[in-house]
């Protein structure tokens, strides 16, 4: 049985940002911006940001790690360079990096949908 709703991003994560290993903060409503068929409404995308020094590094579970660049009339997001390596197999969305308690590889990554507990130990993402 194929699930037709979107998975949600849950509130309560705890991501690390892959390019200065601080926590991401939440927020509802992350990115803003006005359709260009509608001018009436804004759409928003809730996402996870790394507000460290001027950090633009944010995260989402259809997005993974991503910058924002705002365009005149839709935000353009562009990847993370080699972080967005593993996805959950429950769901197929990005997995995000959370401290480590002593996995052998360094790096434990979890999955964003609410409610579900899907953890890897996993390979160390790059980001140079």
């Amino acid at each position: 049985m194929k699930q037709t709703a979107e998975p949600s991003l849950s509130a309560k994560l705890d991501p690390l940002c892959p390019r200065e290993n601080h926590r991401m903060k939440y927020e509802a409503e992350g990115i803003r911006w006005r359709p260009v068929d509608n001018n009436d409404h804004y759409q928003s995308l809730p996402s996870y940001r790394c507000g460290y020094e001027g950090c633009s590094v944010r995260y989402d579970l259809l997005n993974g790690y991503f910058t924002v660049v705002h365009t005149p009339e839709q935000p353009f997001f562009i990847e993370e360079p080699g972080v967005n390596i593993l996805q959950c197999p429950r769901h197929g969305t990005w997995l995000y990096r959370v401290q480590s308690n002593g996995s052998e590889s360094g790096t434990t990554w979890r999955c964003g949908v609410a409610d579900c507990g899907y953890v890897r130990e996993g390979p160390e993402a790059s980001n140079s």
